[in-house]
Protein backbone atom coordinates (compact mmCIF):
# COMPACT_ATOMS: atom_id res chain seq x y z
CA UNK A 1 0.00 0.00 0.00
CA UNK A 2 1.26 3.23 -0.94
CA UNK A 3 1.94 5.72 1.66
CA UNK A 4 2.11 9.42 1.41
CA UNK A 5 5.41 11.14 2.73
CA UNK A 6 5.03 13.78 5.27
CA UNK A 7 4.59 17.54 4.43
CA UNK A 8 7.74 18.13 6.78
CA UNK A 9 9.96 16.15 4.51
CA UNK A 10 8.52 18.66 1.57
CA UNK A 11 8.75 21.59 3.30
CA UNK A 12 12.72 21.04 4.57
CA UNK A 13 14.29 20.18 0.70
CA UNK A 14 16.75 22.70 -0.74
CA UNK A 15 16.03 24.04 -4.24
CA UNK A 16 19.39 25.46 -5.05
CA UNK A 17 18.90 28.45 -7.49
CA UNK A 18 21.50 31.44 -8.66
CA UNK A 19 19.94 34.70 -8.93
CA UNK A 20 22.38 36.82 -11.21
CA UNK A 21 21.97 40.64 -10.36
CA UNK A 22 24.15 43.26 -12.74
CA UNK A 23 25.56 45.95 -10.73
CA UNK A 24 27.29 48.99 -11.75
CA UNK A 25 30.84 47.05 -11.29
CA UNK A 26 29.59 43.96 -13.04
CA UNK A 27 29.64 41.75 -10.33
CA UNK A 28 27.43 38.96 -9.40
CA UNK A 29 25.75 38.26 -6.58
CA UNK A 30 24.50 34.39 -6.39
CA UNK A 31 22.10 33.08 -3.69
CA UNK A 32 20.56 29.59 -2.54
CA UNK A 33 17.36 29.61 -0.74
CA UNK A 34 14.86 27.25 0.30
CA UNK A 35 11.06 26.67 -0.82
CA UNK A 36 10.37 28.53 2.69
CA UNK A 37 11.23 31.77 0.49
CA UNK A 38 10.22 33.17 -3.14
CA UNK A 39 12.10 34.84 -5.15
CA UNK A 40 10.64 37.98 -4.77
CA UNK A 41 11.37 37.79 -1.09
CA UNK A 42 14.91 37.54 -1.91
CA UNK A 43 14.84 40.35 -4.32
CA UNK A 44 13.04 42.42 -1.92
CA UNK A 45 15.94 41.89 0.67
CA UNK A 46 18.45 42.26 -1.44
CA UNK A 47 16.93 45.83 -2.90
CA UNK A 48 16.67 46.75 0.79
CA UNK A 49 20.74 46.08 1.39
CA UNK A 50 21.49 47.29 -1.89
CA UNK A 51 19.27 50.71 -1.52
CA UNK A 52 20.56 53.68 -3.37
CA UNK A 53 21.43 56.90 -1.61
CA UNK A 54 21.70 60.71 -2.66
CA UNK A 55 25.29 60.24 -2.81
CA UNK A 56 25.70 56.81 -5.01
CA UNK A 57 24.58 58.32 -8.00
CA UNK A 58 27.76 60.16 -8.28
CA UNK A 59 29.62 56.81 -8.90
CA UNK A 60 28.01 57.19 -12.16
CA UNK A 61 30.51 59.88 -13.11
CA UNK A 62 33.30 57.35 -13.92
CA UNK A 63 31.48 56.30 -16.92
CA UNK A 64 31.48 59.90 -18.25
CA UNK A 65 34.27 59.12 -20.28
CA UNK A 66 32.26 56.73 -21.99
CA UNK A 67 29.77 59.31 -23.23
CA UNK A 68 29.17 59.77 -27.50
CA UNK A 69 30.39 62.92 -28.61
CA UNK A 70 27.48 64.22 -29.46
CA UNK A 71 24.94 64.23 -26.44
CA UNK A 72 27.86 65.04 -23.81
CA UNK A 73 28.38 68.32 -26.14
CA UNK A 74 24.89 69.44 -26.43
CA UNK A 75 24.23 68.64 -22.99
CA UNK A 76 27.32 71.11 -22.06
CA UNK A 77 25.92 73.29 -23.96
CA UNK A 78 22.83 73.08 -22.88
CA UNK A 79 24.08 74.47 -19.37
CA UNK A 80 24.75 77.59 -20.77
CA UNK A 81 21.21 79.39 -20.17
CA UNK A 82 21.72 78.48 -16.56
CA UNK A 83 24.90 79.44 -15.79
CA UNK A 84 24.68 82.45 -17.81
CA UNK A 85 21.92 83.95 -15.14
CA UNK A 86 23.77 84.13 -12.35
CA UNK A 87 27.40 84.75 -13.46
CA UNK A 88 25.78 88.24 -15.09
CA UNK A 89 23.69 89.24 -12.23
CA UNK A 90 26.92 88.71 -9.79
CA UNK A 91 29.19 90.51 -12.57
CA UNK A 92 26.31 93.59 -12.44
CA UNK A 93 26.40 93.25 -9.43
CA UNK A 94 22.14 93.73 -9.87
CA UNK A 95 19.46 90.97 -9.15
CA UNK A 96 17.25 90.91 -12.02
CA UNK A 97 13.78 89.37 -11.58
CA UNK A 98 13.34 89.17 -15.40
CA UNK A 99 17.02 87.38 -15.31
CA UNK A 100 15.97 84.59 -12.77
CA UNK A 101 12.11 84.29 -14.57
CA UNK A 102 13.91 83.27 -18.03
CA UNK A 103 15.99 81.04 -16.24
CA UNK A 104 13.12 79.35 -14.41
CA UNK A 105 11.22 79.05 -17.75
CA UNK A 106 14.37 77.17 -19.12
CA UNK A 107 14.35 74.92 -15.78
CA UNK A 108 10.82 73.88 -16.60
CA UNK A 109 11.41 72.97 -20.09
CA UNK A 110 14.82 70.87 -19.39
CA UNK A 111 11.94 69.56 -16.80
CA UNK A 112 9.30 68.61 -19.86
CA UNK A 113 12.34 67.34 -21.81
CA UNK A 114 13.34 64.65 -18.97
CA UNK A 115 10.11 63.54 -18.95
CA UNK A 116 9.65 63.16 -22.60
CA UNK A 117 12.95 60.98 -22.52
CA UNK A 118 11.44 58.23 -20.26
CA UNK A 119 8.05 58.50 -22.44
CA UNK A 120 10.40 57.46 -25.67
CA UNK A 121 12.00 54.63 -24.05
CA UNK A 122 8.55 53.08 -22.68
CA UNK A 123 7.54 53.43 -27.11
CA UNK A 124 9.57 50.80 -27.42
CA UNK A 125 8.18 47.82 -25.09
CA UNK A 126 6.03 48.70 -22.24
CA UNK A 127 2.93 48.98 -21.37
CA UNK A 128 3.08 49.79 -17.87
CA UNK A 129 0.57 52.60 -16.74
CA UNK A 130 3.04 53.37 -13.30
CA UNK A 131 5.86 54.17 -15.61
CA UNK A 132 4.34 56.49 -18.39
CA UNK A 133 2.43 57.85 -15.51
CA UNK A 134 5.70 58.92 -14.39
CA UNK A 135 6.94 59.58 -17.42
CA UNK A 136 4.13 62.91 -17.14
CA UNK A 137 5.23 63.80 -13.78
CA UNK A 138 8.37 65.95 -14.81
CA UNK A 139 5.95 68.17 -17.07
CA UNK A 140 3.86 68.69 -14.18
CA UNK A 141 6.34 69.85 -11.87
CA UNK A 142 7.36 72.16 -14.97
CA UNK A 143 4.56 73.87 -14.94
CA UNK A 144 3.69 74.08 -10.87
CA UNK A 145 7.49 75.83 -11.25
CA UNK A 146 5.79 78.62 -13.01
CA UNK A 147 2.83 78.81 -10.80
CA UNK A 148 4.36 78.93 -7.60
CA UNK A 149 5.20 82.55 -6.28
CA UNK A 150 8.55 84.29 -5.14
CA UNK A 151 11.59 82.17 -4.68
CA UNK A 152 9.80 78.85 -3.89
CA UNK A 153 9.31 78.58 -7.62
CA UNK A 154 13.52 78.33 -7.71
CA UNK A 155 13.62 76.21 -4.94
CA UNK A 156 10.63 74.04 -6.59
CA UNK A 157 12.50 73.73 -10.24
CA UNK A 158 15.85 72.97 -7.89
CA UNK A 159 13.95 70.20 -5.85
CA UNK A 160 12.13 68.65 -9.18
CA UNK A 161 15.78 68.29 -11.22
CA UNK A 162 17.40 66.67 -7.46
CA UNK A 163 14.24 64.39 -7.38
CA UNK A 164 13.58 63.17 -11.03
CA UNK A 165 17.37 62.54 -11.97
CA UNK A 166 17.69 60.32 -8.63
CA UNK A 167 14.58 58.56 -9.51
CA UNK A 168 15.94 58.13 -13.30
CA UNK A 169 19.52 56.20 -12.43
CA UNK A 170 18.25 53.74 -10.22
CA UNK A 171 16.12 52.89 -12.97
CA UNK A 172 17.07 50.04 -15.52
CA UNK A 173 17.09 50.49 -19.39
CA UNK A 174 19.59 53.65 -19.42
CA UNK A 175 23.24 52.80 -20.21
CA UNK A 176 25.79 54.31 -17.76
CA UNK A 177 27.49 56.62 -19.68
CA UNK A 178 23.71 58.26 -19.73
CA UNK A 179 23.47 58.29 -16.08
CA UNK A 180 26.89 59.50 -15.98
CA UNK A 181 25.87 62.43 -18.24
CA UNK A 182 22.52 63.20 -16.15
CA UNK A 183 24.10 63.25 -13.07
CA UNK A 184 26.89 65.90 -14.25
CA UNK A 185 24.32 68.04 -16.00
CA UNK A 186 22.17 68.00 -12.95
CA UNK A 187 24.35 68.87 -10.83
CA UNK A 188 26.01 71.96 -12.39
CA UNK A 189 22.41 72.94 -13.10
CA UNK A 190 20.75 72.82 -9.98
CA UNK A 191 23.95 75.22 -8.46
CA UNK A 192 23.15 77.54 -10.70
CA UNK A 193 19.76 78.13 -9.63
CA UNK A 194 20.79 77.84 -6.24
CA UNK A 195 23.04 80.50 -7.29
CA UNK A 196 20.42 81.92 -8.49
CA UNK A 197 18.78 81.95 -5.17
CA UNK A 198 21.19 82.80 -2.84
CA UNK A 199 22.19 86.25 -5.24
CA UNK A 200 18.45 87.05 -4.31
CA UNK A 201 18.73 87.55 -0.38
CA UNK A 202 22.54 89.26 -1.33
CA UNK A 203 21.83 91.67 -4.56
CA UNK A 204 20.13 94.67 -4.90
CA UNK A 205 16.63 94.24 -6.32
CA UNK A 206 16.51 95.87 -9.98
CA UNK A 207 12.32 96.52 -10.71
CA UNK A 208 10.71 94.22 -12.34
CA UNK A 209 9.53 94.68 -16.26
CA UNK A 210 5.87 92.83 -15.69
CA UNK A 211 3.45 92.19 -12.92
CA UNK A 212 3.89 88.13 -13.79
CA UNK A 213 7.89 88.16 -13.08
CA UNK A 214 7.35 90.57 -9.99
CA UNK A 215 4.73 88.67 -8.61
CA UNK A 216 6.40 84.95 -9.40
CA UNK A 217 10.28 86.71 -9.09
Amino acid sequence: MLTSCPYRSFSSLLVRRTLQYSLWNKSTVRTTYSNEFTKNDLLRRYNDKHASTYLNQFRYLLHLKDAPTAPLSLGVLGLIPFAAVPVYMYSTGIYSPDLAFTQLAYSASILSFIGGIRWGKLLEQSNDWKQYTYSILPSIAAWLALLVPGRWSLLWALSSLQGFAFYDVTQPGYPLWFKGLRVFLTAVSSLTLFATLTLSFVLPKKQAKTKNTERTM
